[in-house]
């Protein structure tokens, strides 16, 4: 998930959302995320190639991760509740091959993660190890906050072996100026989960997978909403979707694949205003505006995760990241995924994301750390995330395992049949993506909540954007 935590300024809605990782844009950042932004980032990564139908091997006598000498203690500190139990696992894996090196894995919520991180850092007093998504990776690895790992790389040939096997964009992405420093983790990329007893109840199909889903369309998506919606007294009791103002889960998805952008190719203005992008948004928004969805008011005090799996959804646009936690809450229904429904353009296209294990550059012992990042990378380490149906892993040979045909639920392979045309969101490191992103989500609020004409709202937000891009001040 690539969402970063908004600081300050922002909606509950927005705060109820950021459940994981939906990649520094959503950071108010204050004093301590300022002083780390710097130079413009390198050249964001094309979207990833599918993960191969058959296994990719890493080359013989790399499979197992290899015992380590090394001795010392180091923290790892990562978000997710749901990923808690995968994390503890690659922990008590970890120790077999290292015994001599204790990790202390440190959980810390999602609405604390960013500040508290982003404050060591500053501070000098980073855990030696932890999570990244690509928008602070963006920021940070310009800064020169991050320890390259790129020379472990170069003379290690197993960890070499290692890091070549995962996807190419995703290396690419945690890479700089061609050396890396952070090492792909997972990646995920967007889909439609669906309540089937709701739509059965409401009269509707589970659509037709013909053409690769070709009939879900924005208007048949349209028609889902509105009849999944029901009101009891002028109250309504059950939303036929959850269309939140944020990137990853929602409107990012509608205006790639109504053939918009957010920024121009050389990331020097924001684009939103033109034609596909405006159009895409009026659709968007407009389930908010019809009432097919929760708006701030019902989000304050609801879990929209929780929303879903207690079957106060039909639908929700959500991440794989999702899909175990959904396995192990659904109890009373039934629920399959759909994709991103298709635009007029006939297209139909999400983003996609990944984390990075690093380092961080006032690590003490550097070496040892690497020993534990390089064993998250092994296919022993990376195979605990395939196999539990936690996230996908990045590697080409581990990926796979996420797809295993007997987890739930039926289509979860959407997600990887979507990936070739999946898209990167497009970060920048100074100005740093929170800031020019602000003013747009800002204004979209006032849309969704107040009513505000869209098209007043987005070209205020164009206008405000341009300018902190091009370094002025508002």
């Amino acid at each position: 998930m690539r969402l970063s935590m908004a600081q300050g300024g922002h909606s509950m809605e927005q705060t109820k959302k950021l459940g994981r990782r939906d990649f520094l844009r959503w950071c108010g950042l204050a004093a301590a995320a300022t002083a780390l932004a710097a130079c413009a980032p390198a050249a964001p990564a094309a979207a990833p190639t599918a993960v191969p139908a058959q296994a990719t091997e890493a080359p013989a006598g790399q499979q197992a991760a290899p015992a380590t000498t090394g001795k010392g203690s180091l923290r790892y500190m990562y978000w997710g509740t749901e990923q808690e139990a995968a994390v503890k696992a690659q922990v008590e894996a970890f120790k077999q091959v290292a015994p001599g090196i204790t990790v202390d894995a440190q959980l810390v919520p999602w609405d604390q993660y960013w500040d508290k991180l982003l404050t060591a850092i500053a501070g000098g007093s980073a855990p030696e190890t932890y999570w990244l998504n690509m928008d602070n990776f963006t920021a940070l690895v310009a800064k020169d906050a991050l320890f390259c790992i790129q020379p472990y790389l170069d003379k290690e040939d197993a960890a070499k072996a290692d890091w070549t096997i995962n996807f190419d964009p995703l290396k690419e992405a945690y890479s700089y100026n061609k050396e890396a420093y952070s090492w792909p983790r997972d990646y995920d990329t967007i889909a439609v989960a669906v309540n089937l007893d709701l739509f059965k109840a409401a009269g509707l199909d589970y659509p037709s997978s013909a053409d690769n889903f070709k009939a879900w369309d924005w208007g048949t998506f349209r028609t889902y909403a509105e009849k999944l919606t029901k009101q009891e007294g002028g109250r309504t009791t059950q939303f036929g979707v959850l269309a939140t103002n944020t990137d990853q889960e929602g409107w990012f998805n509608w205006i790639y694949s109504n053939g918009g952008t957010i920024l121009n190719q050389d990331k020097t203005q924001v684009t939103i205003g033109e034609k596909p992008a405006l159009d895409a948004l009026r659709e968007y928004v407009s389930y908010r505006l019809k009432g097919w969805s929760p708006g701030e008011e019902s989000l304050q005090s609801q879990d929209t995760n929780a929303m879903f799996y207690t079957g106060k959804l039909g639908m929700m646009i959500t991440g794989d990241w999702n899909v175990g936690v959904f396995n192990d809450n659904i109890k009373d229904f039934e629920w399959d995924l759909l994709p991103i429904p298709y635009a007029p353009t006939g297209k139909s296209i999400c983003m996609i994301h990944g984390l990075g294990n690093t380092i961080d550059k006032k690590a003490k012992d550097p070496e040892l750390c690497f020993q534990w990042i390089k064993f998250l990378g092994s296919k022993d380490g990376s195979s605990i995330l395939g196999k539990t149906g936690t996230v996908i892993p990045s590697r080409q040979d581990t990926a796979q395992l996420w797809f295993d045909p007997s987890f739930k639920p039926a289509h979860r392979k959407i997600y990887l049949d979507w990936t070739p045309t999946a898209v990167f969101f497009p970060n920048t490191a100074k100005p740093s993506t929170a800031e020019w992103e602000k003013p747009i989500l800002d204004q979209l609020t006032l849309v969704m909540e107040q009513g505000k004409d869209l098209e007043q709202a987005i070209n205020e937000a164009v206008q405000t954007a341009n300018n902190i891009l091009a370094g002025k001040a508002t």
